[in-house]
């Protein structure tokens, strides 16, 4: 085999590698939630200042504290303090759509959560307005 195509033979499969985890990604789970301003603040009552953060105490407030906005659905999964720690990080959401300051002014509230995963881990956490 030539220099070049064992380079770019080299090249393909480095380019496998990288593409075949996502490739692997799938819809785990989808649920509604209301995010409203109780999800804008931690246990301790400190300000949460991301969307990710709000997601993930909104199921702490559904599976921990027991406190549902009247359109939360229990999802299967986020029922431990581990597996909610899975959200941190890798929310997907429409930036000019989903900020904290339209979440705690009520702005937006009734959301469509997908949960992507593979091997039992989150790898995406897909967040759309939903009409309610």
């Amino acid at each position: 085999m030539g220099r070049g195509l064992k380079t770019l033979a080299i090249g393909l499969a480095g380019l496998w590698l990288t593409v075949t985890p996502a490739a692997a990604e799938q819809l785990m789970f989808q649920y509604y939630a209301m995010l409203t301003p109780q999800d804008t603040y931690n246990s301790r009552g400190a300000p949460l200042g991301s969307v990710c953060a709000i997601v993930q105490q909104d199921r702490a407030n559904v599976h921990k504290f027991g406190k549902r906005d009247a359109a939360d659905e229990v999802d299967p999964f986020f029922t431990s303090p581990e597996r909610r720690a899975m959200i941190a990080g890798k929310c997907d959401y429409q930036q000019g759509h989903h900020t904290v300051e339209r979440i705690r002014s009520q702005v937006i509230g009734f959301v469509l959560v997908r949960v992507y995963g593979q091997g039992g881990g989150v790898t995406r956490v897909q967040i759309s307005e939903a009409a309610g």
